[in-house]
């Protein structure tokens, strides 16, 4: 890492990011997906001029700076199942007892202290939240300790050397990265359609789009820069449409209830088959509660 990176990161703010699916893969699968994700991230900050710097990857976990108002870009990136503000700090008890104590000036109520390890040390996960919440307490003896449902929560990550201490898990959409699988063709009328085309897109395809609602289009840009449309002077008649070569299915946002022959030579993907009505709310509920941004908060 250069000087000049090194500089940039000092003025950024440290994100712990967390991938699942993609850490059940052979090692070269997941070092291929994880430079896949990692691209996608990179693409997506620069689409909006904002700065990223990856710093390293580390078992599950990939370490980015960037401005605390851009973290909101990770909570629509595929591939990550959540992220958290961090600082670093060391894996020494009695450093992370400090941390502890300047936890505890902002807090009232309730607490837990979550700790967990990777590498060899000369205590156990169980020492580090027993410790530290006995400074925690030593600083404010007005708290008090709630392990089942706290009104507020320190989490201490030990990676070897180093320690992350955050109070904060916020929620990605998980699944793989865009990308990492094949290409697929979109026809996206509605908001069910949105959800389809969403769903695969969480399966990692990267999508040829079929839209006339500019509205939905936007939105799935939120989360893919790189997705291509297809523009045709009619989408009436599916069959009509110049499909690229690349795309090796098309997927549509129908129901069981709302099945219809489609004529096209494309395999055709149906996602919400099997879906209840209340499936679609909930699951279109969670993409708007992910799509968040800084000013809507």
């Amino acid at each position: 890492m250069g000087d000049g990176e090194e500089k940039i990161m000092s003025e950024l703010d440290l994100h712990l990011l967390r991938y699942g699916e993609i850490g059940i893969k052979s090692a070269n699968i997941r070092k291929h997906f994880e430079d896949i994700l990692i691209q996608n991230m990179e693409n997506t900050f620069l689409d909006r001029g904002e700065e990223l710097v990856i710093e390293k990857k580390d078992m599950g976990r990939i370490f980015a700076y960037t401005q605390a108002e851009n973290s909101y870009l990770f909570s629509r990136t595929f591939g990550l199942v959540s992220f958290s503000p961090a600082k670093r700090s060391d894996s020494d008890i009695s450093k992370l007892q400090i941390e502890g104590k300047k936890f505890s000036r902002s807090i009232s109520g309730t607490f837990a202290v979550r700790a967990r390890r990777v590498g060899e040390h000369d205590f156990d996960s169980q020492d580090v939240e027993d410790m530290v919440g006995e400074a925690i307490l030593e600083e404010d003896p007005d708290l008090e300790v709630d392990l089942d449902a706290p009104e507020n929560e320190f989490h201490i990550e030990i990676r070897h050397s180093d320690a992350y201490v955050f109070t904060e898990i916020i929620d990605a959409p998980g699944g793989l990265p865009v990308g990492s699988q094949g290409k697929i063709a979109a026809y996206v009328e509605d908001e069910r359609d949105f959800l389809a085309a969403w769903l695969i897109m969480r399966r990692g395809a990267r999508l040829y789009i079929i839209c006339e609602d500019q509205e939905l289009l936007e939105r799935l840009r939120k989360w893919d820069v790189s997705i291509k449309e297809i523009r045709s002077e009619s989408t009436a008649d599916l069959s009509s449409i110049d499909f690229p070569e690349k795309a090796q299915a098309l997927v549509v946002g129908e129901t069981i209830s709302d099945r219809s022959k489609i004529d096209t030579d494309l395999m055709v993907l149906r996602p919400l088959i099997g879906f209840t009505e209340d499936r679609i709310e909930d699951m279109l509920s969670r993409i708007e509660r992910l799509e968040w941004e800084p000013d809507t908060l």
